[in-house]
């Protein structure tokens, strides 16, 4: 499965994957940018936040799924 992941050392703190895909992106108590625990992930929303991304430290990454 393709999971969304963020690489926080590149990360700017724009917020633009927040304001694109809010389901998806949002922000820990301790401030950083977060990814959501989901069962599946809305392509097109993150793949928006991919290209929107200043710092292009947005990525999709391949998982196996636990059985």
């Amino acid at each position: 499965m393709r999971y969304p992941v963020v690489d926080l050392g590149e990360c700017v703190d724009c917020d633009g994957c927040v304001e694109v895909c809010p389901e998806v992106f949002g922000r820990s108590d301790a401030g950083y940018i977060q990814v959501a625990d989901l069962k599946s992930y809305p392509e097109t929303c993150v793949d928006e936040a991919i290209m929107m991304c200043p710092a292009d430290c947005i990525a999709w990454e391949e998982r196996e799924e636990a059985p």
